[in-house]
């Protein structure tokens, strides 16, 4: 507690430059937690508008015709597939990030035929991120998800091949036709389904009649369904990832195509998370210029009270108190500039958003503000770090000046 007060009592002495060094580290402090808060926003808008434009290639069986469009978010129908064991082998690629499966299947809902999309949530990025409203929510088994131009509200039921599926939610609108034309159901979902119509003697009645009769396919629901086989699987590269390479290593797997999508999608994506290091790299630098900035100033500090600090030695201080004396004088002007910075980094917030941020609204681009959890552990960590900061920049000149003896600091003949 002594050497606390010695520290305050420094403080209070030295007003203009304790508010001055302290205003530094709030400025600083300030701008960094609004940037990052921002930053954060904006890249969580930015990536889920990015993620919205579907994969960046997709691998089909070879010889399906393929209508592309400016994004690739499912499968196109077709009769033909792959054995599940291909997503491994496209995992295993270099520069391939995420490769999620998809299974298309004609079915019936409430009487009409429609294709019906099996994906596995655990590993989707085309699918979920158009549900609207909340998506935290998990894909039961038995839960439907509907395309923008299909009937069913979320909550309700609906009958599938004679099954009732609850609608777990809808998809925005797209602008692909067999995306918004379609349901979605995880893979689990589809096996259930499946089994389910195996094992309704009727529904294989009523698939016989409509065969011989020579219905349309929407009379038949999943004809010569086969467990372990995807209709396509759509892949998002690595930053960094060339898209001909990783097309040139797909070719050597057997029976398989890849069709590529926007280009200009692919590399604004990986430019973006560039983009991102990028900024993380000028936040350490703007830190690390804190903490020179704060070591010249205590080295000035020290370089006043060579004789002070002489006496204290004289008087039966240690060397290490004498450290602590000027780590502690540090540590609290930088502590209270952060909490200072926290306030000011509200304000500039609060600018952003009535700014910046209204400015992406208008572009179509949301703001996903961080949880609150991360909010939190941005603020704490922000003050923690302004202190490290502090001390570590004051700990050069204090470590300088406990190796001369208190006779020469007294008489000011040896300088550090």
């Amino acid at each position: 507690m002594l050497l606390i007060r010695l520290a305050a009592q420094n403080l209070g002495r030295g007003r203009l430059r304790a508010v001055l060094l302290g205003a530094a580290v709030a400025l600083a402090v300030g701008v960094s937690v609004a940037s990052f808060i921002t930053g954060w926003a904006v890249r969580d808008g930015i990536a889920t508008s990015f993620a919205r434009m579907g994969a960046d290639l997709a691998v089909v069986p070879r010889g399906t015709l393929v209508n592309l469009t400016t994004s690739l978010l499912t499968v196109e129908p077709t009769e033909q597939t792959l054995d599940a064991s291909v997503v491994d082998a496209l995992s295993a690629i270099e520069g391939v990030s995420r490769a999620a499966a998809q299974r298309i299947v004609r079915v019936s809902v409430e009487g009409r035929g429609f294709n019906l999309i099996a994906f596995d949530p655990a590993t989707d990025f085309t699918v979920t991120r158009w549900l609207r409203g909340d998506r935290s929510a998990p894909v039961g088994v038995s839960d439907l998800i509907a395309g923008a131009a299909v009937p069913g509200a979320a909550g309700e039921s609906l009958s599938v091949c004679r099954q009732p599926l609850d609608v777990h939610g809808r998809l925005g609108r797209t602008g692909v036709g067999p995306f918004d034309e379609s349901y979605f159901i995880s893979f689990a979902g589809l096996d259930m389904l499946a089994a389910l119509c195996g094992n309704d003697t009727q529904l294989r009645a009523l698939r016989s009649d409509a065969a011989h009769a020579g219905h349309p396919a929407e009379a038949v629901c999943m004809p010569d369904y086969v467990h372990g086989r995807v209709s396509a699987v759509l892949l998002e590269l690595d930053a960094g990832a060339h898209a001909d390479q990783v097309k040139f290593a797909i070719s050597r797997i057997a029976g398989v195509e890849v069709v590529e999508g926007n280009p200009i999608l692919t590399q604004s994506r990986q430019s973006l998370r560039s983009l991102l290091l990028a900024a993380g790299v000028f936040a350490f630098a703007v830190a690390l210029a804190l903490c020179i900035l704060v070591s010249l100033v205590f080295s000035g500090i020290v370089q006043e009270r060579l004789r002070e600090i002489g006496l204290m030695r004289a008087i039966g201080a240690t060397p290490r108190d004498v450290v602590g004396v000027v780590l502690a004088e540090a540590a609290m002007v930088t502590g209270l500039g952060g909490v200072c910075g926290l306030v000011l980094g509200a304000a500039l917030l609060s600018a952003s958003t009535r700014t910046i941020g209204y400015y992406l609204e208008t572009l179509g681009v949301p703001q996903q503000w961080p949880p609150i959890d991360v909010l939190v552990g941005t603020c704490v960590a922000a003050v923690t770090a302004s202190v490290l900061i502090g001390t570590m920049g004051a700990l050069f000149p204090a470590w300088r000046v406990r190796r001369f003896e208190p006779y020469a600091l007294i008489q000011g003949e040896s300088a550090p």
